[in-house]
């Protein structure tokens, strides 16, 4: 049962970026360029133990960029069959040893970690990605303002991400 519930209102940028690419090569460029992490070595290296093999395996799966895909969902399928007509695929996105420079400030990290971002094109549309800004995001958590994470994400995905929308 709750004990208490609080509401913490904040303001998050969103950033918008716009493509002349559809929307399939879009979600292209992205699969070539980030490795998919696979959720199985993940959790056997955690209950292993052993942070060093985990660190490689993140660094492994990481290259070139260092980021990978923890997880993707295709929703358009499902909002096509409802008659609307948008294509758009929803990302999890990050480095899992990076990210511990944010949970070391907070527990709640795993709201934007790994970092989430969107890819969708309506028909008649031009094809975008969509992601809260890192920094925005988690300056809701007054404990974060000491991680130089958020900024550093901001820093490394936007340029990614824009490289592979041009």
């Amino acid at each position: 049962m709750a004990r208490e519930l609080t509401r913490t209102p904040f303001t998050c940028e969103l950033v918008t970026i716009h493509s002349t690419r559809s929307f399939a090569e879009l979600v292209s460029r992205i699969e070539s360029t980030f490795q998919h992490y696979d959720a199985k070595i993940l959790r056997d290296l955690t209950t292993e133990g052993d942070t060093e093999k985990l660190a490689a395996y993140v660094k492994k799966v990481g290259e070139p960029t260092e980021f990978a895909i923890f997880f993707q969902l295709d929703q358009g399928s499902t909002q096509r069959l409802a008659g609307i007509p948008i294509e758009s695929r929803f990302y999890l996105f990050g480095n899992a040893t990076i990210a511990q420079g944010l949970f070391r400030y907070s527990e709640r990290a795993g709201l934007g970690a790994p970092v989430r971002f969107c890819v969708s094109q309506r028909d008649g549309q031009g094809a975008r990605i969509d992601l809260d800004l890192p920094t925005s995001f988690f300056s809701q958590f007054p404990e974060m303002t000491g991680s130089p994470v958020p900024k550093e994400l901001d820093e490394r995905m936007i340029p990614l991400l824009l490289r592979i929308a041009s």
